[in-house]
């Protein structure tokens, strides 16, 4: 839940979530930034406008964290405390309150957002493979997950204005344990489902060790954001009334992010650090859907007197290319989307049967 306790924040606490808040908000923009000036305005694909959603989301979150810590608090308090409370106190609870249910919603579709938009660039990567199914159910459950915990939100609290009264209708409309609960069902089974799609894709890649590790490290950053949403849950449940889990949800959406908008800029990670670029043509092993492959549904290849088979034996799945940042640099206006964000996504598929003869 959002950052509710029985008194007003105190100054330093305010100044810690600032300095914190704002410093992760800088590092996730700059990255967002890159990206944005990487892809090219007139090259934006749907990946990039998801992101450009999350990134207005995220940036209401971390305003309204320091709106509600430098306020007077909210309607989360011990049974009894509005005993004492002034007219003063209770309007600035009341706003304070509307804020929290703001800052909700932005830290829900921040997350559920940066999902779609992680999903978009699987789908891209995975173009041609048996994988691009795991992809398309995933988006479904992140579909499901993001109406269901929508559904419990706006349920957990009723009469909904509830959420802002002083004093609450039920416990529920203050420390929302209940929509936490629903909340933590169904985004991190999710994060992990997304995990179980890049994992694989790393795993099979024919590469050297080290280039396999590096590659691993890039697309398996979304354990970490599986740690900071466990973390978040932990820090808001076992105590209602701490204040510390508000640090835990700006870490939470920084760190997915991040890992949201890091694969998109790799090619200039790698032109910024020499000793990454000798990860550059990855062979990926596996299966290849033949419809996808060659766009289109013939049988047939024009010119080459053979069938195609259904299995690929050898697929150039992921290409991380030096040459998209060349074009880049030059401003090259005319080359490939799939270039310009550094992955290339194409295959090699092995003839093995002869067409027949007519």
């Amino acid at each position: 839940m959002a950052a509710q306790e029985t008194t007003t924040f105190d100054n330093t606490f305010a100044r810690d979530l600032a300095t914190e808040s704002w410093a992760l908000y800088g590092v996730g923009a700059f990255i967002f930034v890159l990206r944005l000036r990487y892809s090219g305005i007139r090259k934006i694909d749907a990946d990039d406008i998801v992101a450009i959603i999350a990134l207005g989301l995220y940036t209401g979150l971390i305003v309204c964290m320091n709106v509600i810590a430098s306020g007077g608090g909210s309607n989360l308090y011990e049974p009894g405390a509005d005993a004492d409370f002034t007219p003063e106190d209770i309007k600035e609870r009341i706003f304070g309150s509307k804020i929290v249910v703001v800052s909700e919603q932005c830290m829900l579709c921040t997350i559920y957002s940066l999902k779609a938009c992680v999903l978009l660039f699987y789908r891209r990567l995975t173009k041609g493979l048996t994988k691009q199914k795991m992809v398309k159910y995933v988006a479904i459950a992140v579909s499901i997950g993001w109406i269901s915990t929508e559904i419990a939100f706006f349920t957990a609290c009723r009469p909904f204005y509830g959420y802002w009264a002083v004093p609450p209708p039920n416990p529920q409309c203050t420390t929302l344990e209940n929509y936490a609960i629903i909340q933590a069902c169904f985004n991190i089974p999710t994060d992990l489902a997304m995990l179980s799609i890049s994992i694989p894709l790393v795993y099979r890649l024919q590469v050297p060790l080290k280039q396999k590790l590096l590659v691993g490290a890039l697309f398996s950053m979304g354990i970490f954001v599986v740690v900071a949403a466990l973390l978040t849950k932990i820090y808001n449940l076992s105590d209602v009334y701490s204040t510390s889990y508000m640090l835990w949800y700006i870490r939470e959406a920084s760190v997915a992010t991040y890992v949201a908008n890091l694969p998109a800029i790799w090619p200039l990670v790698r032109h910024v650090f020499p000793c990454l670029r000798s990860v550059s043509s990855i062979k990926y092993s596996g299966q290849v859907k033949y419809g996808d492959v060659y766009g289109g549904h013939s049988g047939m290849m024009r010119g080459t007197g053979k069938q195609k088979t259904g299995n690929a034996t050898v697929i150039d799945a992921m290409e991380l290319d030096e040459q998209a940042l060349t074009r880049y640099n030059r401003g090259d206006s005319g080359s490939d989307k799939g270039q310009d964000l550094g992955v290339l996504v194409h295959t090699t598929v092995e003839v093995t049967k002869e067409r027949e003869q007519v």
